[in-house]
């Protein structure tokens, strides 16, 4: 029964590990893609077409022609209006009027800003999967839906995770040495989230690391935050066990041994 459990424990140990580590990428995910990390990571991508002139062309437009075209638009537009609006394959760019005096660089973040915007909260009407034989390009990764479709992954990650612990909580037989293994555990699968970053660069290349990288922007954060939980549970252990074992020294001094010993021998 004892290698059994034994067993058991180190099969269930196993299973919860991979699943924390499963959990701290989805987590990664859905936290990364909120929509003021996805603006700040792209908003510079896409401005470094303008920098090294070159065109930014999206879904079937030339963006960067077109807002050189609305600038020129603008200047006798702007005169007599405060915002200039228009249109160009599903998507509304509304520029106020003051950005005619701007920089090139501050017009084009503007619209780039815009579309961006459109992107991440546009409504797909396919599921997750689905969306990448639909959408010719698929910018559904960097929106709202695939913000909620990893966060609800992560979701029923930590549901398995936490009837993983209880059972182990069952399997351990020294309830002290709970926490040592929970909390060990949980602070050796933050460890892979240090290499998401890098992960970018293997997947697409170094042209496209800038862009993918920003998936995992909020892996050290929360390396750092999984780490030092796993610390103190693993502490908490730790004092548990050493008081647990101080207790049973003080029940039972040399002399109560002794006593002991002789009412054996007698």
């Amino acid at each position: 029964m004892g290698i059994f459990r034994g067993g058991l424990l180190v099969i269930v140990s196993i299973i919860l590990f991979l699943t924390l580590l499963l959990g701290n990428v989805l987590l990664v995910l859905s936290m990364s893609l909120q929509y003021d990390n996805v603006r700040d990571a792209l908003v510079p991508f896409a401005q470094g077409f303008v920098e090294d002139k070159s065109n930014l062309i999206m879904e079937g437009f030339n963006l960067t022609e077109e807002m050189e075209e609305a600038r020129e638009v603008m200047q006798e537009y702007c005169q007599n209006n405060t915002e200039y609006v228009f249109s160009e394959e599903g998507y509304t760019f509304e520029l106020p009027c003051e950005l005619v005096n701007e920089t090139p660089e501050t017009f084009f973040e503007a619209g780039i800003e815009t579309m961006v915007e459109q992107i991440y909260y546009k409504e797909y009407d396919c599921g997750f999967w689905d969306c990448f034989g639909e959408e010719e390009i698929p910018f559904f990764l960097i929106s709202e839906k695939a913000k909620d479709y990893w966060k609800g992954k992560f979701y029923l990650a930590l549901l398995t995770s936490l009837v993983l612990v209880v059972l182990i909580f069952f399997l351990v037989v020294q309830k002290q040495n709970f926490p040592i293994l929970f909390g060990s555990l949980l602070a050796i699968s933050s460890f892979p989230l240090l290499k998401l970053g890098s992960l970018a660069s293997v997947i697409g290349g170094d042209v496209a690391a800038g862009f993918t990288s920003f998936f995992f922007s909020s892996s050290r954060g929360l390396f750092w935050a999984l780490f030092i939980i796993g610390l103190i549970i693993l502490g908490s252990g730790i004092a548990w066990r050493i008081m647990t074992r101080d207790s049973i020294k003080k029940k039972f001094s040399k002399k109560d041994v002794r006593q002991i010993v002789k009412s054996v021998k007698k």
